[in-house]
C-alpha cells in the first residue's frame, strides 16, 4: 500500500470503527410510538446502549423519556452515527446533514431506492454521490439496520424490543437481505448460537458484505463469520478477508441465494460453457478455505460448531449411541463428510464395559451401542465420556440421547467441557441447558456429522496464503511484441499460441511452420515419426471442414498430401489464404484433458481443468482455481478430477504426466496474472501418455475479439 492509500484505509477502518462500535447515536425520525419503525428503533437502542443517545424529531421535547432535538446542528456533539428512519424522498438531504455535522456513518433502514425502479433508483444514486463526495459511510438504504451486543448497539427492527436480547457470543452474520437476515437471526439464537453482530447490507449502496466481512474479521470478539450474499460486491475484498481468515484460524461460512444466472451472460470457451457463476464461486470458496453452506440450517449447524472454537487433531470418529440403527446412520454420515470409525482396540474396550453396569449386552467396538441401559447410570455416562475425552485412538465424539434423559445429557455436557476434542448431540429436540453451555446439538444424524466433518477441514486443511509471483517484465514484453505483430487480428493461431504457451513452460508438440509442400517433407523428416500437417490461416478455424488437416503421414508421403491439401482448401474454402504449413507430431494418447482460461465477470482470470476431447461436454467435469497458486494447490485439484481416480485409478495418471499437467496449469495461472489482454484460452487436447503431456492445439482469444467465430 502506498501511503496515500494507506491514510484512507486507516480513515475507512475509523469511519467503519465509528459507524459499527459508536460512542454516540442519533436517530434521525425517532418517534414516541411504539409501532412505528422509529418508535420501534428507539425502544432498541434505549434498552441496550450505554453512551448519549440523540432523538431528532422537528416538533417532540423528548422521546420515551429522552431529550429530543430539532435537527441535528442542535446536537452537543457530532454523534458517531446516525439511524435514519424517514421518507425516501427526504434520505439524501439527512444524510447530506449528518455528513456535514460529522457523522462518521449512517444507516439507512428507508426503502423506496433500486428495487422499487427508476425513481427509486435516482434517489440511491444521489446516497452514492454523497457517500463518494464527504466521505460518510452509509450501510443500506432498504435493509434492517445491525446490532452489535459488544458494543451494547441495536440498531436494527429485525429483534422487537419486547423480545430477550442476543447473546454477546463470537458469532457474526452478514447478510444482503434485511427480512432473511432477521429470519436467520432469531434462528440463530433460538439454536443457541451467540450471535454478537448481524448486519444487514440491502441495497448497498456503499458499504456490502464483502467490507462489513473485512471489518469484522479483524475484531478480536468475532470468532466465526456467517454471510449471506445474493450478489457478492468487491470480489477482492472478499478474497482478502478469506485470507486473514486462513492467517487468524476464523472460519467463514457462505450462504448464497441465487447461483446460477450471473457469469452465464460471459461468451465463454467449450472448456468455460460448462461452468457457471456459481460454479466459480463455489471453486474460489474451496481455495481459499471459506465453508459453503447449501441451506440455512448448514450455515447455523456449521456456526454452533465452529463457536466452540475446538479444533481436531485428526479424523477420527467415536459415536456413542443407546440405538444400533442411529450409530449406523451416523458411520454412514461420517463416510460421506471424509471421517472414519475405527474399531477402538480390545483393551480400551474391555476398560469401557468395566464402567458400565453388569451384565452387559451392547458392544464397545465403534461405535458404541451401550443400550438404554446407560441412561440410568449417570457415574457410567460420566466414565464412558472421560474415557473417549483422553483416548488417544480417536478425535471427535458424537452422541445419540433423547431430550428427556437430563442427567445422561448433563453428563455429555460436562464430557464435552473436560475434553478439548469435539463433540456433537443426537437429540430428539432442543434441550436449554445444552444451548447455555455451548455443546452443539442437532435434531438429525446428519446435521450432527457434517458440522464435525468441516471443523477437520478447518483443523486440518487450511489452505496457504500465497502471493502473486514476481512478473517476467522480458517475457511480457517480447508476448506484447506478438500480440502488436498481429496487427490487429484477436485470434491466435495455432503456431502462435503453442509460442506464447512455450515461454509459460506449457510442454507443446514439436512443430515446424513451412511454406511450400517441399519444405513440409523436409520437416517431417527432421521430426522424425508419424506427423499432422495443417493449412494454417487466421481466416481457418475449423480446418477438418475443407480438407486443411493430414493426420498420421511419414517423410516421403508429406509433400503430395500437402499438395493436396492446398487443393482441396482452394476448393473449399477459396477466399483463404494460406500463412504456411505446420508439420507437427503425432501425440499418442491414453487419455485427453482439457486447460484454459476463462475471466470470470466477479473474479476475474480462473484456470480451468477438466476431462478433454469429445467428452468434455459429456462428463462436465471440471476443477477450477483462481491465480495466484502455488504448485501442490495444482496438483490437489488436477488429482482431485474424476473423484480422485484420475490419480488413483489403476489406468490413471503416472507421476511424471501429472507433473507435466501442473506445469501447464501452472503456466496458465502466471499467463493470466502478466497478460490480462488474454480473455481466454482454450488448450484442447491435452494428451497423455508415457510420462508426457502435451498441449496438442491452442486456441488464444484477446480482448476486444468479435464473439462469434472462434468456436
Amino acid at each position: 500500500m502506498s501511503a496515500s492509500q494507506t491514510q484512507n484505509h486507516a480513515a475507512d477502518l475509523s469511519a467503519m470503527d465509528r459507524m459499527l462500535s459508536p460512542r454516540s447515536i442519533a436517530l434521525i425520525g425517532a418517534s414516541n410510538t411504539a409501532h412505528r419503525i422509529g418508535g420501534l428503533l428507539f425502544a432498541n437502542l434505549k434498552r441496550a446502549f450505554k453512551g448519549p443517545l440523540y432523538p431528532i424529531h422537528p416538533t417532540e421535547q423528548e422521546i420515551m423519556g429522552v431529550q429530543a432535538y430539532a435537527s441535528l446542528d442542535d446536537l452537543p456533539e457530532a454523534a458517531d452515527l446516525a439511524v435514519v428512519a424517514v421518507a425516501a424522498k427526504m434520505v439524501p438531504e439527512m444524510v447530506e446533514a449528518a455528513a456535514a455535522a460529522g457523522i462518521a456513518g449512517a444507516v439507512v433502514v428507508t426503502s423506496g431506492f433500486a428495487e422499487v425502479g427508476e425513481e427509486g433508483a435516482a434517489l440511491q444514486e444521489q446516497l452514492a454521490e454523497i457517500s463518494r463526495r464527504t466521505g460518510i459511510r452509509l450501510i443500506g438504504p432498504n435493509c434492517i439496520g445491525y446490532f452489535n451486543m459488544h458494543g451494547g448497539v441495536m440498531a436494527n427492527f429485525a429483534i422487537t424490543p419486547d423480545s430477550p436480547l442476543p447473546k454477546a457470543g463470537g458469532t457474526a452474520l452478514v447478510s444482503q437481505s434485511g427480512g432473511f437476515g432477521s429470519y436467520i437471526s432469531l434462528m440463530a439464537m433460538r439454536a443457541g448460537l451467540g450471535v454478537g453482530w448481524f448486519v444487514s447490507t440491502g441495497n448497498e449502496v456503499d458499504c456490502n458484505v464483502s467490507m462489513v466481512c473485512r471489518h469484522l474479521i479483524e475484531r478480536p470478539e468475532v470468532k466465526v463469520l456467517l454471510a449471506c450474499v445474493e450478489t457478492l460486491r468487491d470480489p477482492d475484498i472478499f478474497i482478502e478477508t478469506a485470507e486473514r481468515a486462513i492467517e487468524l484460524d476464523k472460519p467463514i461460512v457462505l450462504l448464497k441465494a441465487g447461483r446460477s444466472e450471473e457469469a452465464a451472460r460471459a461468451a465463454m470457451s467449450h472448456t468455460g460453457s460448462i461452468t457457471g457463476s456459481a460454479d466459480v464461486l463455489y471453486a474460489v470458496c474451496e481455495q481459499y478455505g471459506v465453508h459453503i453452506a447449501e441451506t440455512m440450517q448448514e450455515m447455523l449447524d456449521l456456526g454452533l460448531m465452529f463457536e466452540t472454537g475446538k479444533r481436531t487433531k485428526g479424523r477420527r470418529l467415536a459415536v456413542l449411541t443407546t440405538s444400533g440403527g442411529a450409530g449406523v446412520l451416523l458411520t454412514d454420515e461420517a463416510a460421506e463428510v471424509g471421517l472414519t470409525v475405527p474399531e477402538l482396540p480390545a483393551e480400551e474396550q474391555a476398560a469401557l464395559e468395566a464402567v458400565m453396569p453388569p451384565p452387559f449386552f451392547g458392544s464397545m467396538a465403534n461405535p458404541l451401542d451401550t443400550t438404554a441401559q446407560i441412561v440410568a447410570h449417570q457415574h457410567a455416562a460420566v466414565g464412558i465420556m472421560e474415557h473417549l475425552g483422553k483416548s488417544p485412538s480417536i478425535d471427535m465424539i458424537t452422541c445419540v440421547t433423547w431430550d428427556h434423559t437430563l442427567d445422561f445429557i448433563q453428563a455429555l455436557i460436562d464430557g464435552d467441557k473436560g475434553t478439548d476434542k469435539p463433540v456433537s448431540i443426537l437429540c430428539t429436540g432442543l434441550v436449554e441447558k445444552v444451548s447455555e453451555a455451548g455443546t452443539p446439538l442437532y435434531l438429525d444424524p446428519s446435521r450432527a456429522v457434517r458440522p464435525l466433518g468441516a471443523l477437520a477441514r478447518q483443523s486440518l486443511d487450511r489452505p496457504k496464503v500465497v502471493k502473486a509471483p514476481v512478473k517476467d517484465e522480458a517475457r511480457i514484453a517480447r508476448m506484447r511484441a506478438l500480440f502488436e505483430s498481429l496487427e490487429g487480428r484477436k485470434v491466435l493461431m495455432e503456431h502462435e499460441g503453442k509460442q506464447l504457451f512455450a515461454e509459460y513452460g506449457i510442454p507443446v508438440t514439436r512443430e515446424k511452420l513451412v511454406a511450400t509442400p517441399a519444405d513440409a517433407d523436409a520437416a517431417a523428416a527432421e521430426i522424425g515419426g508419424k506427423v499432422a500437417i495443417k493449412y494454417m490461416s487466421p481466416e481457418l478455424m475449423h480446418k477438418s471442414d475443407v480438407g486443411g488437416l493430414r493426420l498420421g503421414l511419414e517423410a516421403g508421403s508429406v509433400q503430395a498430401e500437402a499438395e493436396a491439401m492446398l487443393q482441396d482448401v482452394a476448393r473449399g474454402a477459396p477466399h483463404v489464404a494460406l500463412s504456411g504449413i505446420l508439420v507437427q507430431e503425432m501425440v499418442p494418447a491414453r487419455m485427453e484433458l482439457t486447460c484454459g482460461i476463462k475471466r470470470d465477470l466477479s473474479f476475474g482470470p480462473i484456470i480451468v481443468v477438466g476431462m478433454g476431447g469429445v467428452l468434455v461436454e459429456v462428463l462436465a467435469e471440471v476443477a477450477m482455481l483462481r491465480p495466484p497458486f502455488d504448485a501442490d494447490m495444482a496438483r490437489k485439484v488436477v488429482a482431485s478430477l474424476c473423484d480422485g481416480r484420475i490419480a488413483s485409478a489403476r489406468r490413471g495418471l503416472e507421476p511424471a504426466e501429472i507433473d507435466a499437467v501442473v506445469a501447464t496449469v501452472m503456466g496458465l495461472g502466471q499467463m493470466a496474472l502478466e497478460l490480462p489482454e488474454i480473455s481466454e484460452v482454450d488448450v484442447n487436447p491435452v494428451r497423455i501418455a508415457n510420462g508426457r503431456a502435451v498441449a496438442a492445439d491452442a486456441l488464444v482469444i484477446l480482448e476486444g475479439a468479435e464473439d462469434a467465430g472462434h468456436h
